[in-house]
């Protein structure tokens, strides 16, 4: 008989039971393989041993049970891995001294405590019961996602969680309050508040919408959790933990911008719905998305500006091999509001989602353009989203369907989208292959920039990013380079999303960042080689014998450090 509850929990959950929750299984004689959730990849390498009771991906080479399994995709360690287990398995696991329990673990307590208490505010208050049912929200719905009230006191929330024993320290890195010259006070006051869960349905952090002003000095419609050891708003979608196993079953997720936007699209029974509350979409959220759906519905507001602003986004997403279709919904009407009024006409909505590519070019046709303004504006907004389609008879539609619109033969069409390669290979990044306005020193320069990025906001870093930038510095000073934090936003993000699904190696991630550094030096060295040379040309022909031979030597060190540069790849 099995007296752990680490044995129980392996005797009541599979492998394959807790790797479902996350990811598409497909069978593999005994075995199921999918695509790696810890990697991006697009022939799955990552198979599961149900007679064993263990996993490994023969790409990034993990491996390891149900625990090891939930500690990799949810980034918590042993304690919180085997809280969540047991609590999907039933396994009743004994109280531990609270001074006992892992930080993360006290953070989940606090905010949990928090949800209880914004739980019965609201119960308390009847108006802002009533603002919720008048915005189309049901009882079921409200208990089910655990809607709260934080009133418009100091400290309410505060005060309450100190008297539950938690630290000031606490409940500040939970996010909950704020120091200031007057102690620490209550960070939402006055407003509706909807819980944030990780994937696995824990509280990591909040969004509270105004309802009461508390004072004159706050009127953000909407106030989220920071930053903290839980909450990284890149990697939170609301609704995820609920909605992914119908993402799941439907291969199709739908993504909204608000809350109730969200909780009114549930309601109505499109479960495979998320929201990005508040946030812009990343490429984070990407991947959650890619784990469980090939196709992604956008359903933001009645008007093209959600569209717009995440134009770079939804390159990504097609980039990712993810299908992107456009709901189109009335104008200044956004999905909570359509589905209050009209349920059907929301679903009939969905079901007649068009491609991005279909949708953009209609919404640059109903604008009426002229015949140089629209060709203008089609290769602006339209040809990017082809250069991502990697699936070539797709693309091909596309471009026969850009040329039709703008009368041109096909070969016109598919020359500008060869001029915006997709996203690019990792391989091309490092060799400097040069795109449209930007030289190989920029390429590399903001290939350098969007490794620090990313690495300075991941928890563990596989290279110092303070090294990173210091080694750069160092580079900028000598051959007067633009500062890294200058390098253009979107090069960066780029970078970043092609390094972090590329490169989770330490050692493998060293060795191209030297090559980098490498080429940025050599590029630098023979630039200044050349501009040498036809200095000293100049002082030959002006016959200046003392400074030709000061730039002849000159000379011969550069081409003596361009070699040793060369030589030190070997």
């Amino acid at each position: 008989m099995s007296t752990t509850p680490v044995e129980q929990i392996k005797e009541r959950l599979s492998i394959t039971d807790v790797a479902l929750s996350y990811i598409k299984l497909e069978k593999a004689g005994s075995n199921y393989k999918a695509r790696c959730p810890f990697h991006n990849e697009r022939t799955p390498s990552f198979f599961i041993s149900p007679a064993r009771g263990t996993y490994h991906c023969f790409g990034c080479n993990r491996g390891g049970d149900i625990f090891s399994f939930v500690e990799e995709i949810e980034g918590v360690d042993f304690a919180s891995a085997l809280k969540t287990l047991a609590d999907k398995a039933g396994v009743e696991l004994r109280a531990v001294d609270p001074k006992l329990k892992s930080e993360y673990e006290r953070l989940y307590s606090v905010l949990e405590e928090a949800t209880r208490f914004f739980e019965n505010s609201l119960g308390a208050n009847p108006s802002a019961k009533e603002y919720l049912a008048k915005r189309g929200l049901n009882v079921g719905t409200i208990a089910d996602w655990r809607l709260g009230y934080a009133d418009t006191n100091w400290s309410t929330l505060y005060d309450v969680l100190k008297r539950k024993g938690f630290t000031d320290e606490e409940i500040e890195k939970a996010g909950l309050s704020v120091l200031g010259n007057r102690g620490h006070y209550d960070r939402f006051r006055g407003r509706i508040m909807f819980p944030l869960s990780n994937t696995i349905g824990r509280v990591v952090g909040f969004s509270g919408r105004l309802f009461d002003a508390p004072s004159k000095g706050e009127a953000a419609k909407y106030v989220n959790t920071p930053e903290t050891p839980l909450y990284h708003k890149s990697s939170v979608l609301y609704g995820y933990d609920k909605a992914k196993r119908a993402m799941l079953q439907s291969n199709t997720a739908i993504l909204v911008e608000g809350q109730v936007d969200l909780l009114m699209a549930h309601q109505a029974g499109t479960f495979n719905t998320v929201a990005l509350s508040g946030t812009a979409l990343t490429a984070d959220h990407l991947q959650m998305i890619k784990r469980f759906s090939d196709s992604l519905i956008v359903a933001l507001d009645g008007d093209d500006a959600g569209l717009n602003a995440s134009e770079r986004a939804f390159r990504l997403a097609i980039s990712l091999g993810i299908d992107v279709k456009v709901a189109r919904l009335p104008k200044d009407v956004d999905p909570a509001d359509l589905i209050a009024k009209d349920k059907d006409e929301w679903n009939k909505v969905i079901k007649e989602a068009h491609h991005i590519v279909d949708f953009v070019l209609s919404s640059i046709r109903e604008r009426k353009l002229d015949e140089p303004a629209f060709r203008r504006e089609v290769g602006k907004r339209v040809i990017p989203y082809i250069a991502e389609i990697s699936n070539k008879i797709d693309q091909a539609h596309f471009v026969g369907k850009v040329a039709n619109e703008l009368k041109v033969a096909e070969e016109h069409v598919w020359e500008e989208v060869k001029k915006l390669p997709n996203m690019p290979a990792i391989e091309d990044t490092i060799k400097g292959i040069e795109k449209p306005n930007i030289s190989r020193r920029n390429k590399i320069r903001a290939t350098i920039a969007g490794i620090t990025s990313w690495q300075e906001g991941i928890k563990n870093p596989l290279i110092d990013p303070k090294t990173l930038r210091e080694r750069y510095d160092a580079l900028a000073r000598t051959y007067d380079l633009m500062e890294i934090d200058l390098v253009p936003p979107e090069e960066k993000e780029k970078m970043i999303l092609v390094f972090e699904n590329n490169y989770n190696d330490e050692k493998k991630l060293s060795r191209e960042v030297d090559e980098l550094f490498i080429n940025l030096e050599l590029d630098c060295l023979e630039e200044k080689f050349e501009r040498t040379m036809r200095k000293l040309k100049e002082m030959e022909e002006k016959g200046e014998i003392e400074k030709t031979g000061e730039l002849f030597k000159e000379c011969q060190e550069i081409s003596k450090s361009i070699n040793n540069l060369k030589n030190s790849r070997h």
